[in-house]
């Protein structure tokens, strides 16, 4: 499915996705800018607040929001959940290992963080980053070979979590040798040698890896490791839980270790 339309830019559907990606831009973690939002005028008198949240931010950054037909909508929407709001977006900023150095020093990068080896799928990306999202995590490491060319597939999966955090796309060896430098205490998510995530040592700053259910983690990964942790389970299975279910586990598990959980 194609994504990238419009002299290159992205396209995003719904307000909710459309609203991540403006707070994300405003907060500095996705480098985008928003071109123009298309909303369906017979859609106005329901959405209101919608309508009047994003003229808003017309003002302050730079877009256009135009009334138009549903027939407009269609031609830009890939699906049919956008709730006639769709709008245009620049594709993201590139964030190396070089920009991490910025980020570090800017205090963007937070006391948990995941790095993912082996997600090649945006579905799957986007389930996790909206779980470790929930939990306080701000960055994810990804390696420098994925591309997954379909940002508005991850942004609705992820309910919008993706376009709040800091993706970055490098070497991952030499991202997690930053974080170690950095004071991080990296754990791998994994069975050999491994303690039980009860018993380990979660305090932040912390780095948290986690690999696809194919493959694992690499060795190379491995070895950058302080030590690995491991999911007990409440009776005998024989298949790992998925890389977003695992991931979803130690970021609460770290989060509520660390004092982070909200109480309603």
């Amino acid at each position: 499915m194609p994504e990238v339309k419009n002299e290159d830019q992205v396209i995003f559907e719904g307000f909710n996705a459309l609203r991540s990606v403006i707070c994300g831009a405003d907060a500095g973690l996705n480098g985008r800018s928003v071109g123009t939002v298309y909303f369906d005028r017979e859609k106005l008198s329901k959405k209101q607040y919608e309508y009047a949240w994003l003229c808003e931010k017309a003002k302050t950054n730079g877009f256009q929001v135009v009334l138009c037909g549903a027939d407009r909508i269609a031609e830009l929407a890939s699906t049919e959940t956008h709730g006639g709001i769709v709008g245009t977006a620049s594709p993201r900023k590139q964030v190396g290992a070089d920009e991490l150095f910025a980020l570090f020093d800017a205090g963007k990068t937070g006391g948990i963080v995941f790095a993912v080896e082996g997600i090649e799928d945006p579905y799957n990306l986007g389930f996790l980053l909206r779980s470790v999202y929930a939990f306080g995590c701000h960055t994810i490491l990804l390696s420098s070979s994925v591309r997954f060319g379909a940002d508005s597939v991850v942004c609705r999966a992820s309910a919008g979590a993706s376009e709040r955090m800091i993706l970055s796309f490098s070497d991952l060896r030499e991202s997690v040798s930053l974080f170690r430098k950095r004071g991080y205490r990296v754990l791998a998510a994994a069975e050999k040698n491994a303690v039980s995530l009860e018993d380990a040592d979660l305090s932040l700053p912390l780095l948290l890896l986690v690999g696809g259910e194919k493959r694992g983690l690499s060795s190379s990964l491995l070895s950058l490791c302080d030590g690995a942790v491991r999911i007990d389970y409440a009776r005998p299975v024989f298949a790992s839980l998925s890389a977003a279910s695992a991931a979803a586990v130690l970021a609460y598990e770290s989060a509520r270790r660390n004092g982070l959980i909200l109480k309603k």
